[in-house]
């Protein structure tokens, strides 16, 4: 008989039928399941999960008040690290696959029988356990100042929101399990994981591999290396890059571009530690910390997308860190300013002293879509314009007025299109798209617009050009 009592996830079961609570009671409590929390009433789970520290939620689907569907929509949202086993006597395959889609970890077919829940339990609790060190230590009270403070001195910023991701990396530096780093483009990632590298104070060095654009063979030769005689032109042994961060720590970047074989690939090496350079028959061990990150919504894109598998997303996110865009942390503007017009200066050659107040003012007034990388690209500009010892907003006013005009008339755009009477997007596909349509249509029509030009439509696009020069390669084969 399975055993689970050394368990300590909560095991939250919700079903309208008394009668079904009370049988999965039983069925958990002989499996040696002690804590257990039976709901009845669905609107009732989201309030459960919030007092929760780790859990594990088995699901009905047909339930008066709110539909397991729509409760399971919430969790995703909210909860997304909180594993959810669908349970329920209705067997349609399409309703299945919906609700997999929509990240479900599993679809339970009444009756069930022990062994089955069992098997279900188990894997659900091995993707919870991944989760319940980072819930811990979210749950300390974090000491007032940082250990060590020079750790992070590269970050410019008094933002609160940003102290507590310090705290919160300070903490978890005694964990070798991988971190996903999550933020916008330009908001700073590669920074943090540096930080978290010089936290760690691993002895190694700490490697950078930006993941966009390359293909599955690439992907496994940059980083586990090859043997020689591995392909043609293999003429030597060569390391990969995983085996030069070894005691260090490996950085990649734009996890969210990465294809379904390489991340097979990954997850095959974040489970068993070791990886197989290519033509080797020898494996070698990881010796380095993996830290990933993306500006994707990789827990939408492993569950109702399905791009990115959801096991891979939970191994990777096992320490998970969310970067505030700079439009939610205005108070860092007038930091970032002085120390990017320091350094523009110097390397300009030039002597400015100081911003004046309207300057400020009209960047901090700006939403930076593209965050600390875009208010970079003003300031360098402004001050090459800059023939004086201040930097005025009469360098920038023009750009930033042309910059939300454009922004202003994209959403007018799109709006118009959603919104209009006539059906706009089904006008112009014939009927309503698919999000592969969707994708295959902006990319022809960022490229069309930038006269083919593969760097100003990835611009548009907010990708990469080695992002749309992967979707281009894909599109063709």
């Amino acid at each position: 008989m399975l055993n689970f009592r050394n368990s300590k996830t909560e095991i939250i079961i919700v079903d309208d039928d008394p009668s079904e609570l009370d049988a999965y009671r039983f069925l958990l409590e002989s499996m040696g399941v002690q804590q257990i929390t039976t709901l009845q009433d669905s609107r009732n789970v989201l309030g459960t999960l919030e007092k929760s520290r780790g859990s594990v939620l088995f699901l009905d689907l047909n339930m008066p008040h709110k539909s397991g569907r729509e409760v399971l929509v919430e969790v995703r949202d909210k909860y997304p690290h909180t594993p959810v086993v669908i349970c329920t006597a209705n067997s349609d395959i399409e309703m299945a696959v919906a609700c997999l889609k929509l990240g479900a970890h599993d679809y339970l077919v009444k009756p069930i029988n022990m062994n089955t829940f069992g098997s279900a339990l188990r894997n659900a609790l091995e993707i919870s356990s991944l989760r319940n060190e980072v819930m811990n230590l979210k749950g300390l009270s974090f000491a007032k100042e940082l250990k060590n403070p020079h750790h992070f001195s590269d970050i410019i910023t008094k933002n609160p929101a940003m102290f507590a991701l310090f705290h919160y990396i300070e903490s978890i530096t005694a964990s070798s399990e991988p971190v996903l780093i999550l933020g916008e483009t330009g908001s700073g990632k590669e920074l943090v994981s540096k930080a978290i590298h010089n936290a760690t104070q691993l002895r190694g060095e700490f490697v950078a591999v930006d993941l966009s654009g390359l293909d599955d063979t690439l992907f496994a030769d940059t980083l586990f290396g090859h043997a020689k005689g591995a392909y043609t032109g293999a003429d030597s042994n060569r390391s990969g890059l995983i085996e030069k961060a070894a005691g260090g720590t490996i950085f990649l970047d734009e996890i969210g571009d990465l294809s379904k074989v390489s991340q097979v690939k990954l997850l095959r090496l974040l489970q068993e530690g070791i990886y197989y350079p290519l033509g080797a028959d020898t494996p070698k061990k990881c010796k380095a910390r993996i830290i990933t990150a993306t500006n994707k919504e990789l827990n939408k894109m492993a569950g109702m997308d399905g791009e990115f598998r959801m096991d891979l997303y939970y191994r990777l996110s096992t320490h998970l860190i969310v970067i505030p865009p700079l439009r939610e942390r205005k108070e860092d503007i007038p930091l970032l300013v002085d120390y990017l017009k320091e350094r523009a200066a110097n390397s300009m050659g030039k002597k400015i002293t100081s911003v004046s107040k309207e300057l400020l003012n009209l960047l901090s007034a700006h939403q930076y879509p593209g965050n600390v990388r875009e208010l970079k690209t003003y300031i360098y500009d402004a001050v090459a314009q800059c023939d004086s010892q201040e930097l005025s907003e009469h360098h920038i006013k023009e750009r930033l007025n042309q910059e939300r005009h454009d922004l202003s008339q994209k959403k007018h755009d799109i709006k118009t299109i959603l919104n209009s009477n006539s059906n706009g997007l089904e006008k112009i596909f014939g009927h309503f798209p698919t999000l592969e349509e969707l994708t295959k249509y902006a990319i022809n029509m960022a490229l069309q617009n930038s006269n083919n030009n593969q760097s100003h439509a990835a611009r548009r696009l907010g990708i990469s050009k080695q992002a749309l020069n992967k979707r281009l390669l894909r599109k063709q084969s």
